[in-house]
């Protein structure tokens, strides 16, 4: 579901005729429920010259949901990005490009959609609040730039990498928090490939090496990043929770939901556990 937050009947109208698919049309932030598993996006129209007014009305939207992808529709003025300087967008969109660009950025923050419901997810299930607080802080920054290693990530949740990695350990026994971060890193690298990013720029704008993204991709797909660009966006988020999601929920979800452990589901999310296994595309 895209929920439109318009100034006025119009723009939300241009908004209607440039996306496709559910919609619902809120006028203040205070309409958008609190439980976010069935958002994908929220599209906040406003013109340039009313911008500086609205920035407290992203500041609560990005508080109420954190990890909810956030579209902004304006005009196309040099005025605009400062007054972003320091407030969450997710994509910016101006009216003059409405049909040709809103609904590819809407895909593509669509994707990092499906995170913020596994993060929601983690947060109502895994009862280990160190555990809890890096799973859900690691998934979030994926949507934009993901952490790249376990000292990193316990530094910015202000917990012992050690405890994070033994924690994690203990209910994965298949996989490692490194690698989790890692599969992370992959995913969002694949993510701005498929909109057209060179592997260059997508090595730039994540800050790692392309043999860094080479070999994270290997070791997870056993795949270059050339195969790994063919693999169905879908498909590879299935893969990622089956092998570093769906373990860590096999004994939190009876305890926190009530739910048998092979259902996927807690609170009212659900998240397909048994996704076909990805294997490597051929030359």
């Amino acid at each position: 579901m895209i929920h439109i937050l318009g100034d006025t009947p119009r723009d939300v109208e241009l908004i209607r005729q440039a996306v496709h698919g559910a919609v619902q049309i809120i006028d203040a932030a205070g309409e958008i429920p609190a439980d976010d598993g069935e958002i994908d996006c929220v599209i906040v129209t406003c013109p340039s010259r009313l911008l500086s007014a609205r920035i407290e009305l992203l500041r609560e939207i990005e508080r109420k949901l954190p990890l909810i992808p956030v579209i902004l529709v304006t005009d196309r003025e040099t005025s605009v990005a400062p007054l972003l300087s320091d407030v969450r967008v997710s994509a910016l969109v101006w009216f003059d490009e409405l049909q040709s660009r809103l609904q590819l950025r809407i895909e593509e923050v669509r994707d990092t959609a499906a995170l913020s419901r596994l993060a929601g997810l983690m947060r109502r299930s895994i009862g280990q609040p160190a555990l809890r607080a890096a799973l859900v802080h690691s998934l979030s920054k994926a949507r934009s730039t993901p952490i790249q290693s376990v000292q990193e990530l316990a530094g910015a949740v202000g917990r012992s990498p050690a405890t994070l990695s033994q924690q994690y350990r203990a209910h994965n026994g298949r996989a490692t928090l490194s690698r989790f971060l890692s599969a992370l890193l992959v995913l969002r690298a694949h993510q701005l490939r498929l909109f057209g990013t060179s592997w260059e720029n997508v090595s730039g704008q994540l800050g790692v090496t392309r043999q860094t993204l080479y070999r994270k991709c290997r070791n997870w797909l056993d795949c270059t990043l050339n195969e790994m660009e063919l693999i169905a966006p879908d498909l590879l988020l299935a893969s990622f929770t089956s092998e570093y999601v769906h373990p860590l929920l096999e004994e939190a979800a009876p305890e926190a939901a009530g739910e048998s452990p092979q259902s996927g589901q807690a609170e009212g999310i659900t998240v397909d556990f048994r996704p076909p296994a990805v294997t490597s595309v051929s030359e």
